[in-house]
């Protein structure tokens, strides 16, 4: 497929964080919720319990990640399966995912992927909410990445609105949560309180900032980034509009 813009068949998402959406039952579990293969490995496992007293179906579907002027892309791929890709869960049983490798060479860098389960209607005229989960997938190359690489800058949007943009120039995704701005005596203004999403390897993310936050140099950006309480290093406005 040719690069450029996405077409109107992708996936464009700016909110499948590794959360699931509202459901009817929330029967469905995943574990874990985040997966890695390690430089050498070809295959992990993925599984799905139904904590409920009816038996659930659900669909499980891969797709490639990446991340295009601040939002989320996914595409379908075929350098990952998953098997089985349709399945049933007894009651309060569980079963097994399998999400295998299918280019027996490592990547040359990390590679990202989103794996999509859904909780599929008992009938197909059941007009229930399903359930849906998101998490990330990814394949370290070897040597293994050294890490993220954070730093934050100030834009505006279209309207004039201020946004944070977390840029990383690391070879290693970042998983940001608990990200905040420390305005002028201290003060806290959230950005997102809990996981506020991840910024992969070499791409950015922009983030609305609070009208009353403020603007730096008078206060300084944190996060805890891949679990680890960071403070976010802002680009000055006379690098960037030098280049550097």
């Amino acid at each position: 497929m040719a690069k450029g813009k996405p077409t109107p068949w992708l996936f464009v998402l700016a909110a499948w964080l590794g959360i699931a959406t509202p459901a009817a039952s929330r029967d469905l579990r995943l574990e874990p919720v985040s997966l890695a293969l390690q430089p050498g490995e070809q295959a992990t496992t993925l599984w799905l319990s139904n904590t409920g007293q009816q038996p659930l179906q659900a669909q499980v579907r891969l797709f490639s990640w990446t991340q295009e002027e601040g939002g989320e892309v996914l595409v379908p791929t075929r350098a990952v399966a998953v098997s089985p890709p349709l399945l049933e869960v007894p009651p309060l049983g569980r079963q097994q995912v399998r999400i295998v490798r299918l280019d027996a060479d490592a990547p040359a860098a990390e590679t990202a992927y989103r794996l999509v389960v859904d909780e599929l209607p008992h009938s197909p005229a059941s007009d229930s909410p399903l359930l849906r989960y998101s998490i990330p997938v990814f394949v370290l190359p070897a040597p293994p990445p050294a890490g993220p690489q954070l730093s934050a800058r100030i834009e505006e949007d279209a309207a004039g609105r201020p946004l944070l943009r977390l840029e990383n120039s690391g070879d290693r995704h970042a998983r940001v949560a608990a990200l905040r701005y420390i305005g002028t005596g201290g003060r806290r203004h959230e950005l997102a309180p809990s996981l506020a999403g991840y910024v992969l390897a070499g791409r950015y993310k922009h983030w609305p900032l609070p009208e009353d936050a403020g603007r730096p140099p008078y206060g300084r950006f944190e996060a805890e980034v891949n679990g680890q309480a960071q403070v976010l290093v802002l680009v000055p406005a006379a690098d960037l509009l030098s280049g550097r």
